[in-house]
């Protein structure tokens, strides 16, 4: 009789089919040998004729097994060409395969491409990720993707070039020039799947293992990623108050690539003045290098108006920009942009039809109705106005719980700030994690920032997606945490 282990979540016929295909895989039925029966593995399983002849058929049809006319159904003798013996599931030198260099640097490196993505899922969630929605720029959103799904037609429901929908570049040109100051000729624009996705095509494409390449420290932690998964070498330039400190940059050669965040460095939130700026293009000509700029929040500025982007100083087509929808709207929206030199597009657009083919065209032409109708001009005013005020009760909200013993950079511009608790170790942080979850409090580290992390605890507290009455709460309820800990004394 033979023995199966039939799966009960599985209707019976496909339970008896992998049942039997396990076991011929395993050798447990060698090859050559002959199966019961229909009827009689019917009789033996309870079940009726017909289900065990489905298994039989579909095993017959895959190649597992043949039908001798007046003989029986057999395991076909070929199957013992390259099956392991003792069960499928052990590989012998499956440890002993070759990678790529590339591979063998994401086997060895947990954090490359995955970074801390938990979410805490909690009352006051302090992500910095997070963004408030008004109902009105969803309603609007939506009544958008009705319209053009209802208008399809054969063209944009086929492949579209890898570099994007036109109708969306010519926005994103029009949008471009008349919020960030940037001139462009649409034919320059890739859309991506978001930001990271620009980062990732734009570095490969220009980054080969060993090429030096400048990053600030701190940094945003997919450049991080990106870099050590092309095998860079990677040089850190420490920022202050307005990023990057170019100065330490000008005595750096051979650099391949530079990488900022002159509009509002991430996480510190700092925004390069114009000396800087100057100095680092004046650099970048000089050797050669490209300057990879990219954009974040730059739009979102909340003391005096938004400063233009480092490419509207760049005539030379030395620098890189890159922007993305998913910050500005909701980070479900995977659309980014990415505006190379004319001399890289083709490049750039090969590149990325390696890479995915192409962006969900039915969201682009969605996107591209959204600007070209004002709607994401009106969502950015009125979004930077709802942030400057949640701004407000997170800054209030600190000097009234934690005083002096916390301290605060980047809140001038962005949706978050990154807070720094002097008095608690970095090795405490799970600690005030869990003390914070306690209390309904989602918090965030800021060690993913640094290549060096910070010997405090720094976190990235994001207050856009939560209303000012939630606020107020949410800091109480850290302050409480750090209490617990014993770490920062009362309320001061």
């Amino acid at each position: 009789m033979l023995q199966l282990a039939l799966d009960p979540h599985r209707p019976l016929n496909r339970s008896i089919y992998a049942a039997l295909r396990e076991a011929v895989l395993e050798r447990r039925i060698v090859p050559g040998s002959k199966l019961p029966s229909s009827r009689a593995l019917a009789a033996d399983l309870g079940v009726s004729r017909n289900t065990v002849l489905y298994a039989y058929e579909q095993l017959a049809a895959e190649g597992y097994v043949e039908t001798r006319v007046g003989a029986g159904t057999y395991v076909v003798d070929s199957l013992v060409s390259g099956m392991p013996a003792g069960g499928r599931g052990r590989r012998p030198g499956g440890g002993r395969r070759k990678l790529s260099s590339l591979g063998v640097r994401l086997a060895r490196d947990g954090s490359l491409g995955l970074g801390d993505q938990r979410r805490e899922a909690t009352r006051y969630e302090f992500r910095f990720a997070g963004a408030g929605h008004e109902q009105e720029t969803l309603n609007a959103w939506a009544r958008l993707v009705g319209r053009r799904a209802r208008s399809l037609s054969r063209a944009p429901t086929g492949y579209q070039r890898p570099g994007g929908s036109s109708e969306l570049r010519e926005a994103l040109a029009g949008y471009l020039a008349r919020a960030r100051g940037l001139t462009c000729r649409p034919e320059q624009i890739v859309v991506t799947q978001g930001s990271q996705q620009g980062i990732d095509l734009c570095l490969r494409l220009l980054v080969d293992a060993g090429d030096r390449v400048v990053i600030e420290e701190p940094h945003y932690a997919g450049y991080g990623s990106c870099l050590r998964a092309c095998g860079a070498s990677v040089l850190h330039v420490p920022v202050d108050a307005a990023g990057m400190q170019v100065e330490l940059v000008a005595g750096l050669e051979h650099a391949k690539v530079v990488c900022v965040t002159p509009s509002h460095q991430f996480p510190t939130g700092g925004v390069m003045p114009l000396s800087r700026r100057l100095r680092l293009l004046d650099w970048a000509r000089q050797h050669g290098t490209v300057v990879l700029e990219d954009d974040y929040d730059g739009e979102f500025r909340h003391e005096g108006r938004p400063i233009e982007c480092l490419h509207s100083l760049d005539p030379e087509q030395q620098v890189i920009y890159l922007g993305t929808a998913s910050r500005m709207l909701f980070p479900a929206l995977r659309i980014g942009w990415a505006v190379v030199p004319e001399d890289l597009v083709e490049a750039c657009q090969r590149l990325k039809a390696i890479a995915d083919r192409d962006t969900s065209s039915l969201e682009q032409l969605v996107l591209a109705d959204f600007i070209g109708g004002g709607w994401l001009e009106r969502h950015v005013r009125r979004a930077r106005k709802r942030y400057a005020v949640r701004r407000a009760a997170f800054l209030e909200g600190l000097g009234r719980e934690l005083g002096s013993r916390a301290e605060l950079a980047g809140a001038s511009a962005g949706t978050h700030a990154l807070l720094r608790l002097p008095e608690l170790p970095a090795s405490r942080f799970a600690d005030l994690r869990q003390a914070c979850r306690e209390r309904g409090v989602g918090i965030y580290s800021a060690a993913q920032c640094y290549a060096r992390p910070p010997d405090c605890v720094e976190l990235l507290a994001g207050y856009a997606s939560l209303e000012e009455p939630d606020i107020a709460v949410g800091v109480r309820k850290l302050r409480e945490a750090l209490d617990s800990l014993g770490a920062i004394s009362q309320t001061p």
